[in-house]
């Protein structure tokens, strides 16, 4: 052990001690998933079988399917720490606490702690420490006994574990309770969406709707640039955006012919327009390039910019454009075909009031988001700081 003294850098008053340094097989019970589909006989609402496809974003998974297996004693108690001990699973660090006895699927491994070690102080550290630097990954990475029983933790008196675990748990609350509110948002502006462009909900009931075609308001832009590999744009799936391209080594910079976007545009990738991936591009990635497989258009006028991505940013009406697709192998969207896709679009008046009401529910959703991040650092920063 390091002549160093083991304390952390950020404590609760009344706390001084050093802390211990232990192996993490002298204070758990380690034991891997033992159950397989094989082996379910019936349902008992009372036992549940776990899976590792269940474990999902939050502290506690809430069982949802229950079932029964005859051997009792394959049941892993309440409290218990799991997480995935082979595959993809173990490098995004899912660990969870089982909030009732259960069955526990073979993908999976659970730590149950003596009463020197608080579970919930337990579950911080694994997450601090992410495991999957210590799994074998000669092919597929797995933990077992011999990564998890030799693994060191530093150990302060259990009433400072389970002040520090109360006080990072309440930061998880907050994360939670703001992803929550950041769904209902969502859920809203969904459901407003399809009201307003099905015009059941209107500012002016007298507005007239008019069918036009893309190719009234747009017109595809195709200003030939000079290749530079660090600034050629993708676009996200699922309304996520447009970003800068990560560079790829095998990339041959000027093998394919660039194009300059420009702020405003309408930007879409071919082969995934119907799947979200389309935007309209921000000031700071003015000038940046894409090929011709990632078309952007200017608005000729006539209709506002911003409506017009809200039109499209309806999930039941981009997934129909699936249907447009053409072409053997991979199959994509023409500009050709895109600018020929009918609109209803309302007067200019009424598409000004829309961008306004739905620009408000985006200003809230990424004010949401927003929050939800910095929690995120401020709990990672807690875990460097309180931890040793």
């Amino acid at each position: 052990m390091s002549e160093e003294k083991l304390v952390p850098k950020l404590r609760f008053s009344g706390f001084d001690d050093e802390w211990i340094e232990e192996k993490l097989g002298n204070l758990v019970q380690i034991k891997s998933g033992e159950c397989t589909k094989n082996l379910i006989t019936g349902i008992d609402n009372s036992i549940p079988y776990f899976k590792v496809e269940q474990l999902n974003n939050s502290l506690k998974y809430q069982i949802k399917t229950p079932y029964f297996i005859n051997d009792k004693s394959k049941i892993v108690n309440k409290g218990s720490i799991i997480f995935p001990k082979r595959g993809a699973a173990i490098l995004l660090n899912k660990i969870r606490i089982l909030n009732q006895d259960s069955f526990m699927d073979t993908n999976l491994m659970t730590l149950t702690p003596n009463n020197k070690l608080y579970n919930e102080f337990l579950y911080y550290f694994i997450y601090k420490e992410n495991l999957s630097k210590i799994a074998d990954t000669t092919s597929i990475p797995q933990l077992n006994n011999k990564h998890i029983k030799p693994y060191p933790i530093k150990l302060p008196s259990f009433e400072e574990q389970l002040k520090i675990s109360k006080f990072i748990s309440s930061v998880d609350k907050k994360v939670a309770l703001l992803s929550q509110n950041l769904e209902i948002f969502n859920d809203f502006k969904k459901g407003l969406l399809q009201q307003i462009f099905t015009q059941k909900l209107r500012f002016d009931d007298n507005c007239q709707y008019k069918t036009k075609q893309v190719k009234d308001f747009l017109i595809e832009s195709k200003i030939e640039g000079i290749d530079d590999i660090n600034k050629r744009l993708t676009v996200k799936l699922n309304l996520k955006g447009i970003t800068v391209r990560e560079s790829k080594t095998i990339e041959i910079e000027g093998a394919t012919k660039q194009f300059i976007r420009k702020t405003g545009q309408f930007i879409y990738g071919k082969q995934n327009l119907h799947k979200g991936a389309f935007g309209i591009i921000p000031k700071e990635l003015d000038g940046y390039l894409t090929s011709s497989d990632i078309p952007s258009f200017d608005f000729k006028g006539g209709i506002e910019p911003k409506w017009f991505y809200y039109y499209f940013a309806r999930k039941s009406f981009y997934e129909k454009l699936e249907n447009l697709s053409t072409g053997t192998g991979s199959k994509r969207i023409s500009p050709k075909e895109f600018l020929n896709i009918k609109i209803i679009v309302p007067e200019f008046k009424e598409q000004h009031k829309i961008v306004c009401l739905l620009e408000k529910f985006d200003e809230k959703i990424n004010g949401i988001s927003n929050q939800i991040v910095q929690m995120n650092m401020f709990k990672k920063s807690l875990l460097q700081q309180m931890f040793v």
